[in-house]
């Protein structure tokens, strides 16, 4: 199963969300009109059910109580309406500094930027719970480019480094599955739900809180039976997040052993669970309950209710006759290694050794300038400015000596370095960000209309530090012929960025985009498929579904490796393809990215 798949399956969740959702809301509407109807015929023996739905008192009710549930949802979904920062105020993280002093937060730096790097993606803003002692993480976001990781104080000081990259390996397979929109999503529908419960205990509260409120029984009455349903509320959100949840988090475990080869980091970290807890004590653990990577707190009738699997399964899987091993190489042995899209989101040893040599190869104060927001600016710059000369502002004192370090670089380290300087810069305060990208808008300007690497490096930075676009819901393009002069235009691109010597263009294009055009669409003149053309054909491709996307990827990679080797142009332009269209693409290419 592939990237592409896991977000159509996400989408299918998405819908199977809202039945259960609408679902839960006609439930608890019932019960509490079948409470209010049960007080009624307490006083009114004659009164019927039809007629007290019917009644102007009935409909009030009915009114009332979907208005809440609805209310509650809106509430929590404005709440968390910037994704997965909203999120880490909710809970009172704190984010670890680009330099943090101690050791601990700089190990957990260490890993992201090793996993962040291996899958492709632009390392998340990683949080602490300073405050809880349970070995727990979670990851949340609206897009895999504008994730938060958020990690407990506990996780930090009990895991080994292995064990803590086995956690946020798991983390990281949340990422790449697309399962984080999902859970933000039904953190903000079971709040709904829940809020009728608060309702009631408001009420209880309200006629027992001083003497010159009490004496309201009817009142105190329904607080107490409007706090029942609400637990019955919390009983069947347990069901939904059981429902959506569960298969989710095997999957990310057997992800995790797959990313890093080492089950040993993951089996450890869950046997620490068992003896040393996952629960949290935040107010807010119960709404976590499907997001963390264990449980967040205690709960009776587990088996039906609970939305990981137990930890004595979740060992089992890790255990002696390794089935999830198998399951990998049946992956595999399904997947061609041509394929791209079957290993977009997959992590192995291979890229993971990759990536640490990558980070080993950058100089000690390179790296340090990289965590500042001065020195990553800087890099930033100097990568979009590429071999032209730098403006006066970039010429001087420690600046100057920056931008010639990263041209001295070579090609090889300017993905790796784009990546790493966007991580700090996303950290930088919310005023500066547009800057940034105005300034990236004014350097491509700069270079003119035909330099694709300038632009290309340039797009990757600003899709990383803008807020994600919101689409309309129903714009999605199910057809690839619907799209067929876009892909005209960037296949076209693709193959002239290969083609040095202007010798294999056309025989690579049409190799590429064979099943994926109309017969006689042909190679685009550099002249016809320009920044500009290659912006707006990109813009639309985005709305494509995730599975079109995959044979999309699949012919892109096949385009860059149709000579054997990945020339540089071609592997920043594929990246940036691959960024705008929300995939992240780790460095598959190991052998033919040595040699750029």
């Amino acid at each position: 199963m592939d990237f592409f798949d896991h977000q159509a399956r996400a989408r299918r969740r998405t819908v199977l969300l809202v039945g259960y959702f609408l679902a839960a809301l006609a439930a608890v509407t019932a019960a509490v009109n079948l409470c209010a109807w049960l007080i009624g015929r307490w006083l009114h023996p004659d009164l019927s059910w039809r007629d007290w739905l019917l009644s102007n008192a009935g409909l009030a009710l009915t009114a009332a109580t979907l208005a809440v549930l609805i209310g509650g949802s809106l509430r929590k979904a404005w709440q968390l309406r910037e994704g997965g920062p909203a999120l880490a105020r909710l809970l009172g993280a704190r984010e670890v500094p680009a330099q943090p002093r101690d050791a601990r937060h700089r190990r957990l730096l260490q890993v992201v930027e090793e996993m962040s790097l291996a899958a492709g993606t632009v390392p998340p803003r990683t949080y602490v719970l300073e405050r809880e002692d349970g070995i727990n993480a979670l990851v949340a976001g609206l897009t895999p480019s504008s994730t938060v990781l958020v990690v407990t104080r506990g996780a930090l000081e009990r895991l080994s480094r292995d064990e803590l990259q086995g956690v946020v390996a798991h983390e990281f397979s949340h990422i790449l599955n697309a399962d984080m929109r999902l859970n933000l999503r039904l953190l903000a529908a079971l709040a709904g739900v829940l809020a009728i419960g608060k309702v009631g205990e408001f009420l209880l509260h309200a006629t027992t809180g001083d003497g010159h409120r009490r004496g309201l029984p009817l009142f105190a009455l329904g607080g107490v039976l409007l706090m029942a349903i609400g637990f019955a509320g919390l009983f069947f959100g347990r069901l939904i997040k059981a429902a959506i949840s569960r298969q989710r988090e095997r999957l990310a475990d057997a992800s995790a052993v797959q990313f890093t080869r080492q089950p040993a980091g993951l089996a450890g970290a869950l046997i620490k669970i068992r003896q040393e807890g996952s629960h949290l004590r935040s107010l807010h653990a119960e709404d976590l309950s499907h997001m963390a990577f264990a449980e967040t707190l205690g709960l009776r009738w587990r088996r039906l209710l609970a939305t990981h699997p137990s930890l004595d399964q979740r060992l089992r899987a890790l255990g002696a006759d390794w089935p999830v091993r198998a399951r990998v190489r049946a992956r595999q042995a399904r997947a061609p290694s041509s394929a791209a899209s079957a290993r977009v989101g997959h992590l192995d040893a291979a890229n993971l050794g990759y990536a640490r040599s990558l980070l080993a190869s950058i100089p000690d104060d390179l790296q340090r300038a990289l965590h500042t927001q001065e020195g990553a600016e800087c890099v930033l710059y100097a990568l979009v400015l590429g071999a032209t000369p730098p403006p006066p502002a970039l010429r001087r004192g420690r600046r100057g000596a920056l931008v010639e370090q990263v041209r001295g670089l070579g090609t090889r380290l300017r993905l790796p370095l784009l990546d790493l300087a966007v991580a700090t810069l996303r950290q930088a305060p919310e005023r500066r960000r547009p800057v940034i990208v105005a300034q990236l808008q004014a350097i491509t300007r700069h270079r003119g209309q035909d330099d694709l690497l300038c632009r290309a490096l340039a797009a990757i930075a600003r899709q990383a530090l803008t807020p994600p676009k919101r689409r309309l819901p129903g714009l999605e393009i199910h057809r690839l012929s619907a799209v067929a002069n876009e892909i005209q235009v960037v296949f076209s691109v693709l193959a002239w960025a290969g083609d040095s010597a202007r010798t294999t263009a056309l025989a690579a294009f049409q190799r590429a985009t064979h099943g994926l055009l109309p017969p006689g669409r042909l190679l685009l003149p550099p002249d016809r498929c320009g920044p500009p053309r290659l912006q707006t054909a990109v813009d639309r491709l985005t709305r494509l579904t995730p599975l079109l996307k995959a044979p999309l990827i699949d012919a892109a990679a096949d385009l860059v490796l149709s000579d054997g080797q990945v020339q540089v142009a071609e592997a920043e332009l594929l990246r940036a393809l691959c960024a705008l269209l929300d995939c992240p693409m780790p460095p598959l290419f190991r052998s033919a990215l040595d040699n750029i």
